[in-house]
């Protein structure tokens, strides 16, 4: 009988797990509250006498230093600590390794995210990683081609090879490692991110 009673209590607990975990999934995702943010980003632009938007803003992100800073025109005009995963050091080179990629790349989306809440996608793999994951022989010809072809039309690449991929900055916090490879800022750092970075913003990491 107490074997039975067990059984059941532990059937009953999944099922309960079960139905939250569905529910955090299937729950409507919040949206933000755009024009605090833009006010927020305006805010921003003036106390340092830059146009909003930003003419030609820019990110470095230095791994090491677990910072980002914000450049327009060149110039750094902020900086923001950073969150990296605790196998960060080294250049990304396959799916589940959990390292930041190294090089050059871009934003190339943006959406609202239930676990992360605004996230910039960027494009890795570029063209030079689907290039060296071919000559390692970890990518087809066709996959280098259609990884080389998005990258030219300013697409995010696709992120469903062995080189892994859905790398990108955002929320959830800095306050220490955690993330499988993104690069993770505290909220209020992403808002501002999230409304003054567009598609195509430059983006460099460095080890």
């Amino acid at each position: 009988m107490g074997v039975k009673r067990a059984a059941r209590w532990s059937v009953l607990i999944l099922l309960v797990g079960l139905a939250y975990g569905a529910w955090i999934w299937l729950r409507p995702t919040p949206e933000p509250d755009w024009g605090r943010l833009e006010a927020q980003a305006r805010a921003f632009c003036t106390a340092r006498g830059l146009s909003y938007p930003l003419q030609q803003p820019a990110l470095r992100i230095e791994k090491g230093a677990r910072r980002l800073i914000l450049l327009e025109r060149g110039k750094p005009v902020a900086e923001f600590p950073i969150a990296l995963s605790r196998a960060s050091e080294g250049h990304k080179q396959r799916e589940g390794d959990r390292k930041t990629p190294e090089g050059d790349y871009f934003v190339c989306e943006k959406h609202v995210s239930r676990r992360f809440y605004l996230f910039l996608g960027l494009s890795y793999p570029s063209a030079l990683d689907a290039q060296a994951g071919y000559r390692a022989g970890r990518i087809d010809a066709a996959q280098r081609a259609a990884i080389e072809s998005a990258i030219r039309a300013g697409q995010c690449p696709p992120w469903d090879t062995p080189l892994g991929g859905a790398i990108g900055i955002h929320g959830g916090g800095a306050g220490r490692d955690w993330t499988l490879g993104c690069i993770a800022v505290d909220d209020a750092h992403i808002e501002l991110l999230y409304m003054l970075l567009p598609i195509g913003c430059p983006v460099q990491i460095a080890p």
